[in-house]
């Protein structure tokens, strides 16, 4: 069963952006109901080769509007810089418990979308949804983590190429 991603931000002008989240131990947190991510390497057509840099695109939650609104649209205007994006993914294991078993973590990242939106509540395969944001960040650094085992793999927008 898909379960939330819960985020945490903090920024240098407004501090701790505070999400809804009220569930014990995650208080305060933004609960994410999706998230898209890409990083590419752009590659010659005729040979499949590698011909530059990887190239981070942005990453982009999806949300329901909550009061971290106000202060992610106050950021993104404002252009301030976010010293704390992390998003923890939990599961649940076999045993019955949750646990939080991988994270993503941004350095120096920033806001450059929201896009506000709701479904068709008249339609049946949309009408449980609530009001809608998708929030996309930039950064210059990004750590994966693999909880359980401490596996990470991180990069930076201006590590030379491997």
């Amino acid at each position: 069963m898909p379960m939330p991603i819960h985020l945490k931000l903090k920024g240098t002008k407004q501090g701790a952006i505070q999400g809804s989240c009220t569930m014990k131990g995650r208080e305060g947190t933004i609960l994410v109901q999706g998230l898209e991510h890409s990083i590419d390497i752009p590659k010659s057509p005729q040979t499949g080769l590698p011909t530059g840099k990887r190239v981070h695109g942005a990453l982009t939650i999806t949300k329901e509007t909550d009061k971290s609104s106000p202060k992610l649209l106050q950021a993104l205007c404002s252009g301030e810089q976010l010293t704390e994006v992390e998003l923890e993914f939990f599961r649940i294991k076999p045993s019955g418990e949750e646990e939080k078993y991988y994270t993503i973590k941004l350095t120096n990242a920033i806001i450059v979308g929201v896009r506000t939106w709701f479904p068709n509540c008249l339609q049946t395969e949309t009408k449980a949804f609530g009001h809608l944001e998708d929030i996309s960040f930039t950064y210059s650094g990004i750590r994966w983590t693999w909880v359980p085992d401490g596996i990470e793999a991180e990069d930076s927008w201006d590590a030379p190429k491997a």
